[in-house]
Protein backbone atom coordinates (compact mmCIF):
# COMPACT_ATOMS: atom_id res chain seq x y z
CA UNK A 1 0.00 0.00 0.00
CA UNK A 2 1.55 3.30 -0.87
CA UNK A 3 1.15 6.42 1.53
CA UNK A 4 -1.68 8.48 -1.01
CA UNK A 5 -4.75 7.28 -0.06
CA UNK A 6 -7.81 8.72 -1.03
CA UNK A 7 -10.49 9.53 1.33
CA UNK A 8 -14.04 10.87 -0.19
CA UNK A 9 -17.60 11.22 1.52
CA UNK A 10 -19.88 8.79 -0.24
CA UNK A 11 -21.58 12.33 -1.18
CA UNK A 12 -19.62 12.87 -3.33
CA UNK A 13 -19.89 9.49 -5.51
CA UNK A 14 -23.01 8.59 -5.14
CA UNK A 15 -24.77 12.43 -5.45
CA UNK A 16 -22.25 13.90 -8.39
CA UNK A 17 -22.01 14.37 -11.62
CA UNK A 18 -18.88 15.65 -12.91
CA UNK A 19 -17.40 15.71 -16.18
CA UNK A 20 -13.46 16.03 -16.75
CA UNK A 21 -11.05 14.81 -18.37
CA UNK A 22 -8.13 12.42 -17.47
CA UNK A 23 -5.44 14.71 -16.09
CA UNK A 24 -7.90 17.07 -14.37
CA UNK A 25 -9.17 13.61 -12.65
CA UNK A 26 -5.73 13.21 -12.07
CA UNK A 27 -5.42 16.35 -10.46
CA UNK A 28 -8.45 16.09 -8.20
CA UNK A 29 -7.60 12.34 -7.27
CA UNK A 30 -4.04 13.77 -5.77
CA UNK A 31 -5.60 16.55 -3.89
CA UNK A 32 -7.95 14.56 -2.09
CA UNK A 33 -5.53 11.82 -1.71
CA UNK A 34 -2.76 14.39 0.36
CA UNK A 35 -5.75 15.93 2.26
CA UNK A 36 -5.92 14.59 6.29
CA UNK A 37 -9.42 13.80 6.37
CA UNK A 38 -9.65 14.79 10.13
CA UNK A 39 -8.19 18.54 9.33
CA UNK A 40 -11.37 21.05 10.33
CA UNK A 41 -10.75 23.56 7.61
CA UNK A 42 -13.38 23.84 5.25
CA UNK A 43 -10.91 26.45 3.22
CA UNK A 44 -8.09 24.28 1.55
CA UNK A 45 -5.94 25.58 -0.16
CA UNK A 46 -3.49 22.91 -2.73
CA UNK A 47 -0.07 23.06 -3.64
CA UNK A 48 1.12 20.00 -5.75
CA UNK A 49 4.40 19.77 -7.40
CA UNK A 50 3.99 19.00 -11.21
CA UNK A 51 6.47 16.48 -10.91
CA UNK A 52 4.60 14.33 -8.14
CA UNK A 53 1.88 13.99 -10.35
CA UNK A 54 4.35 12.84 -12.98
CA UNK A 55 5.76 10.43 -10.55
CA UNK A 56 2.53 8.89 -9.32
CA UNK A 57 0.64 8.69 -12.75
CA UNK A 58 3.91 7.73 -15.24
CA UNK A 59 2.74 10.73 -17.24
CA UNK A 60 4.45 10.85 -20.78
CA UNK A 61 3.92 14.27 -21.82
CA UNK A 62 6.72 16.15 -23.43
CA UNK A 63 6.00 18.69 -21.66
CA UNK A 64 4.48 18.13 -18.41
CA UNK A 65 4.56 21.31 -16.98
CA UNK A 66 1.88 22.72 -19.53
CA UNK A 67 0.13 19.71 -19.44
CA UNK A 68 -1.28 19.78 -16.03
CA UNK A 69 -1.22 23.82 -15.93
CA UNK A 70 -3.52 23.66 -19.03
CA UNK A 71 -5.43 21.24 -16.73
CA UNK A 72 -5.77 22.80 -13.98
CA UNK A 73 -7.25 26.06 -16.13
CA UNK A 74 -9.96 23.91 -17.89
CA UNK A 75 -10.90 22.31 -14.50
CA UNK A 76 -11.57 25.90 -12.90
CA UNK A 77 -14.40 26.64 -15.61
CA UNK A 78 -15.91 23.12 -14.94
CA UNK A 79 -19.01 22.95 -13.69
CA UNK A 80 -20.81 19.94 -11.79
CA UNK A 81 -23.44 19.11 -10.22
CA UNK A 82 -25.04 17.64 -7.25
CA UNK A 83 -28.61 17.71 -5.51
CA UNK A 84 -28.67 19.18 -1.91
CA UNK A 85 -30.50 18.49 1.26
CA UNK A 86 -33.76 20.19 -0.48
CA UNK A 87 -33.61 17.75 -3.28
CA UNK A 88 -32.78 20.61 -5.59
CA UNK A 89 -30.02 20.48 -8.09
CA UNK A 90 -27.40 22.97 -8.08
CA UNK A 91 -24.71 23.75 -9.90
CA UNK A 92 -21.31 25.02 -9.34
CA UNK A 93 -17.60 25.08 -10.14
CA UNK A 94 -15.65 22.87 -8.41
CA UNK A 95 -11.87 24.87 -8.21
CA UNK A 96 -12.80 28.49 -7.52
CA UNK A 97 -9.61 29.88 -7.43
CA UNK A 98 -6.00 29.42 -8.81
CA UNK A 99 -2.78 30.78 -8.26
CA UNK A 100 0.13 31.03 -10.52
CA UNK A 101 3.70 31.93 -9.54
CA UNK A 102 4.96 33.03 -13.29
CA UNK A 103 8.89 32.45 -11.92
CA UNK A 104 7.96 29.05 -10.53
CA UNK A 105 5.72 26.86 -12.89
CA UNK A 106 6.26 23.58 -11.31
CA UNK A 107 3.58 23.71 -8.55
CA UNK A 108 -0.25 24.07 -9.08
CA UNK A 109 -2.28 25.97 -6.45
CA UNK A 110 -5.99 26.18 -6.33
CA UNK A 111 -8.85 25.66 -4.10
CA UNK A 112 -11.88 23.97 -3.87
CA UNK A 113 -15.53 25.61 -2.82
CA UNK A 114 -17.17 25.10 0.51
CA UNK A 115 -19.56 22.02 -0.06
CA UNK A 116 -15.98 19.59 -1.77
CA UNK A 117 -14.04 20.69 0.97
CA UNK A 118 -16.00 20.01 3.58
CA UNK A 119 -16.42 16.55 2.27
CA UNK A 120 -12.75 15.89 2.00
CA UNK A 121 -12.10 16.79 5.48
CA UNK A 122 -13.28 16.69 8.32
CA UNK A 123 -15.42 13.66 7.27
CA UNK A 124 -18.45 12.72 9.76
CA UNK A 125 -20.37 9.69 8.95
CA UNK A 126 -19.73 7.02 6.17
CA UNK A 127 -16.72 7.41 3.59
CA UNK A 128 -14.98 5.63 0.88
CA UNK A 129 -11.48 5.10 0.89
CA UNK A 130 -8.59 3.70 -1.49
CA UNK A 131 -4.95 3.36 -2.43
CA UNK A 132 -4.01 6.04 -5.26
CA UNK A 133 -1.87 3.03 -6.86
CA UNK A 134 -5.64 1.78 -7.74
CA UNK A 135 -6.62 4.42 -10.54
CA UNK A 136 -2.82 6.10 -11.47
CA UNK A 137 -2.67 3.84 -14.57
CA UNK A 138 -5.99 4.76 -15.81
CA UNK A 139 -6.21 6.41 -19.20
CA UNK A 140 -10.08 6.56 -19.34
CA UNK A 141 -12.11 9.19 -17.03
CA UNK A 142 -15.18 6.90 -17.08
CA UNK A 143 -12.58 4.40 -15.12
CA UNK A 144 -12.07 6.76 -12.68
CA UNK A 145 -15.95 7.14 -11.88
CA UNK A 146 -17.11 3.52 -12.41
CA UNK A 147 -14.23 2.22 -9.91
CA UNK A 148 -15.33 5.19 -7.26
CA UNK A 149 -18.85 3.80 -8.11
CA UNK A 150 -17.60 -0.15 -7.40
CA UNK A 151 -15.62 0.28 -4.73
CA UNK A 152 -18.40 1.79 -2.68
CA UNK A 153 -20.88 -0.16 -3.26
CA UNK A 154 -18.79 -3.41 -3.16
CA UNK A 155 -17.79 -2.51 0.65
CA UNK A 156 -21.18 -1.43 1.40
CA UNK A 157 -22.10 -4.92 -0.11
CA UNK A 158 -19.23 -7.34 2.16
CA UNK A 159 -20.51 -5.16 4.61
CA UNK A 160 -24.25 -6.57 4.39
CA UNK A 161 -22.80 -10.29 3.57
CA UNK A 162 -22.28 -10.56 -0.04
CA UNK A 163 -18.83 -10.48 -1.85
CA UNK A 164 -20.37 -9.53 -5.64
CA UNK A 165 -22.00 -5.89 -5.82
CA UNK A 166 -24.96 -6.58 -8.23
CA UNK A 167 -26.59 -4.05 -10.20
CA UNK A 168 -28.86 -3.88 -13.53
CA UNK A 169 -29.34 -0.04 -14.61
CA UNK A 170 -31.52 1.04 -16.97
CA UNK A 171 -29.24 3.11 -19.97
CA UNK A 172 -31.19 5.98 -19.81
CA UNK A 173 -30.07 6.11 -16.32
CA UNK A 174 -26.23 4.77 -17.07
CA UNK A 175 -25.50 7.64 -19.08
CA UNK A 176 -27.04 10.54 -16.74
CA UNK A 177 -25.12 9.57 -14.04
CA UNK A 178 -21.78 9.63 -16.13
CA UNK A 179 -23.03 12.91 -17.59
CA UNK A 180 -23.62 11.19 -21.28
CA UNK A 181 -26.91 11.91 -22.00
CA UNK A 182 -25.16 13.92 -25.31
CA UNK A 183 -22.49 11.78 -25.88
CA UNK A 184 -22.23 8.62 -27.93
CA UNK A 185 -26.27 7.94 -28.50
CA UNK A 186 -25.91 4.74 -30.26
CA UNK A 187 -25.63 2.26 -27.76
CA UNK A 188 -22.90 0.23 -29.85
CA UNK A 189 -20.48 3.36 -29.41
CA UNK A 190 -21.41 3.95 -25.55
CA UNK A 191 -20.48 0.33 -25.24
CA UNK A 192 -17.05 0.72 -27.07
CA UNK A 193 -15.95 4.41 -25.95
CA UNK A 194 -17.44 3.36 -22.15
CA UNK A 195 -17.68 0.36 -21.08
CA UNK A 196 -15.26 -1.82 -22.89
CA UNK A 197 -12.34 0.83 -21.91
CA UNK A 198 -13.55 1.28 -18.51
CA UNK A 199 -13.77 -2.76 -17.75
CA UNK A 200 -10.21 -2.71 -19.83
CA UNK A 201 -8.14 -0.46 -17.02
CA UNK A 202 -10.40 -1.80 -13.95
CA UNK A 203 -10.08 -5.26 -14.72
CA UNK A 204 -6.25 -4.35 -15.65
CA UNK A 205 -4.63 -2.33 -13.00
CA UNK A 206 -6.91 -1.78 -10.12
CA UNK A 207 -7.62 -4.55 -6.89
CA UNK A 208 -11.49 -4.51 -8.49
CA UNK A 209 -12.74 -7.46 -11.37
CA UNK A 210 -15.66 -5.98 -12.98
CA UNK A 211 -18.32 -7.22 -15.65
CA UNK A 212 -21.34 -6.20 -17.33
CA UNK A 213 -24.42 -7.47 -19.47
CA UNK A 214 -27.07 -5.84 -21.47
CA UNK A 215 -30.45 -6.89 -21.41
CA UNK A 216 -32.68 -6.04 -24.67
CA UNK A 217 -36.05 -5.73 -25.12
CA UNK A 218 -36.40 -7.22 -28.87
CA UNK A 219 -33.22 -5.85 -30.46
CA UNK A 220 -32.84 -2.89 -28.46
CA UNK A 221 -30.77 -2.29 -25.52
CA UNK A 222 -32.58 -1.50 -22.37
CA UNK A 223 -30.45 -2.42 -19.48
CA UNK A 224 -26.84 -2.68 -18.23
CA UNK A 225 -26.28 -5.41 -15.38
CA UNK A 226 -23.27 -4.65 -13.52
CA UNK A 227 -21.14 -6.90 -11.55
CA UNK A 228 -18.37 -6.27 -9.55
CA UNK A 229 -15.87 -7.95 -6.70
CA UNK A 230 -12.61 -8.02 -5.31
CA UNK A 231 -9.97 -9.29 -6.88
CA UNK A 232 -9.13 -12.57 -5.32
CA UNK A 233 -5.42 -11.57 -2.61
CA UNK A 234 -6.90 -7.82 -3.28
CA UNK A 235 -8.24 -6.97 0.30
CA UNK A 236 -10.18 -3.52 0.79
CA UNK A 237 -7.40 -0.43 1.80
CA UNK A 238 -9.69 0.54 4.48
CA UNK A 239 -12.98 -0.43 5.34
CA UNK A 240 -15.59 2.12 4.76
CA UNK A 241 -16.39 2.98 8.35
CA UNK A 242 -18.20 5.93 11.01
CA UNK A 243 -15.68 8.78 11.52
CA UNK A 244 -18.57 9.62 14.16
CA UNK A 245 -16.97 7.56 16.80
CA UNK A 246 -13.58 8.06 16.26
CA UNK A 247 -11.41 10.50 18.71
CA UNK A 248 -10.80 14.40 16.62
CA UNK A 249 -7.29 14.69 15.77
CA UNK A 250 -6.23 18.51 15.81
CA UNK A 251 -5.54 20.23 12.58
CA UNK A 252 -1.49 20.69 13.11
CA UNK A 253 -0.62 21.68 9.43
CA UNK A 254 -2.36 22.81 6.20
CA UNK A 255 -2.11 20.84 2.84
CA UNK A 256 0.81 23.83 2.36
CA UNK A 257 2.58 23.36 4.39
CA UNK A 258 4.33 20.31 3.57
CA UNK A 259 6.52 17.80 5.61
CA UNK A 260 10.24 16.59 5.33
CA UNK A 261 8.90 13.83 3.59
CA UNK A 262 6.83 15.09 1.39
CA UNK A 263 9.50 17.71 0.13
CA UNK A 264 12.23 15.17 -0.69
CA UNK A 265 9.73 13.42 -2.12
CA UNK A 266 8.74 16.36 -4.59
CA UNK A 267 12.39 17.07 -5.03
CA UNK A 268 13.63 14.15 -6.27
CA UNK A 269 10.27 13.63 -8.78
CA UNK A 270 10.84 17.31 -9.75
CA UNK A 271 14.53 16.00 -10.44
CA UNK A 272 13.74 13.19 -12.70
CA UNK A 273 11.21 15.15 -14.58
CA UNK A 274 13.56 17.77 -15.47
CA UNK A 275 15.76 15.29 -16.50
CA UNK A 276 13.75 13.22 -18.43
CA UNK A 277 12.22 16.75 -20.06
CA UNK A 278 16.16 17.65 -20.36
CA UNK A 279 17.04 14.36 -22.70
CA UNK A 280 13.74 15.07 -25.20
CA UNK A 281 14.77 18.23 -25.43
CA UNK A 282 17.82 17.46 -27.07
CA UNK A 283 16.17 15.29 -29.13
Amino acid sequence: MSDLIIYKHNELIENFIFNATESELQILNYAVAVTNPNWESKNLVYTISIAELVATYKTKSHNSYKFYRDALKKLMRREYEYINTNGHKVTENMVIRTTEDPKDPTWLEFKFNEYISTRLSNLKGLFTSYDIKHIAMFKSKYAFMLYEFFKLNIDQANHSGSPIYHKKISIADFRLNLGLIDKYKIFRDLETKVLKVAKENINGYSNIRMSYTVTRKGRTPTHIVLRAQYKKNHEPDSPAIDLKQQEEIPLEQAPKERTEAQTTVGKRALAAVRKTLKKTTKK
